[in-house]
């Protein structure tokens, strides 16, 4: 049980949907810059090198991405039992934004609640890259990968917390922290604010729907019996997807250009920016 004489509330963090989007393109941004370390350091251990994978080969990754998802929560929670909290999990989703969460009623001194917020990053892409070389690329490297960059939000706390001083107390809230301070105290202001944090909100917008629609698009082609489709022109570095009727094993393989939807995003969130500020302003 923490003790909080002589302790007050001097601040709260918020996650606002500015901040939120904010976050997200930051974590898709990151999901290169992780997708690029982590290709690194695989092909360092294995003298391999990862080159398109195939959808269809990506299944059993998949599959681990979305236990790394839940895998993720649960590290969240041992720490949280770890220092004598219950945590509770669950499921939301915000601003059209899904994700999942793990909260507790308990108050912990600010180091230990970094220690929380870090430990799924630190614990998942340490034994990642110890096992790596006994997986193919595509399983392993699609979890440590979503990991790392879905950690922002947690890098981002770990930042903001880091700005207050050490004795002070935190109290999990869901979307946001109650700061318990000193009287002497100041609340740290965390803001997302201006045309950066628009960029973002452009680019997890463009991003997003992009890759839904090319997950969605190969079922839809196999459907209707489509042989051959291609997003962009074909055989050129501005295609960013290909797909392929059913073989005689009725097996149909689509590719993603994960750089060039990201460069298409990157475009389309300098214009929403843009135009968005420049509306504000005139308006």
């Amino acid at each position: 049980m923490v003790d909080m004489n002589g302790y007050k509330e001097i601040g709260r963090i918020e996650f606002s949907k500015e901040l939120v989007f904010t976050l997200y393109g930051t974590g898709i941004l990151a999901l290169f810059a992780f997708g690029y370390l982590f290709l690194y350091i695989y092909s360092q251990f294995t003298g391999k090198h990862s080159g398109t994978i195939n959808l269809l080969d990506m299944i059993p990754g998949l599959l681990l991405f979305a236990g790394t998802l839940i895998l993720h929560e649960l590290i969240h929670g041992i720490f949280v039992s770890m220092y004598g909290g219950k945590p509770r999990y669950g499921a939301g989703i915000y601003s059209m934004l899904p994700y999942l969460y793990t909260t507790t009623k308990s108050i912990f001194p600010r180091n230990r609640f970094i220690i929380i917020c870090i430990a799924p990053l630190a614990v998942i892409s340490i034994t990642g890259v110890a096992v790596m070389a006994a997986f193919p690329p595509q399983w392993i490297l699609l979890p440590l990968i979503v990991n790392a960059s879905g950690s922002v939000g947690d890098l981002w706390m770990t930042g903001t917390l880091l700005r207050y001083p050490g004795h002070i107390l935190v109290e999990d809230q869901r979307t946001g922290n109650i700061i318990y301070g000193r009287e002497s105290d100041r609340p740290v202001k965390a803001s997302s604010a201006g045309l950066g944090s628009k960029f973002l909100k452009g680019l997890t917008i463009s991003f997003t729907a992009i890759f839904l629609l090319v997950i969605i698009l190969p079922v839809a082609l196999n459907i209707m019996g489509a042989e051959s489709f291609t997003i962009g022109p074909q055989n050129s570095p501005f295609t960013i997807f290909e797909y392929s009727g059913p073989n005689k094993n009725q097996e149909f393989g689509q590719t993603l250009f994960l750089d060039r939807i990201l460069s298409l995003s990157v475009i389309f969130g300098l214009v929403y920016a843009i135009l968005t500020t420049v509306y504000k302003k005139g308006s």
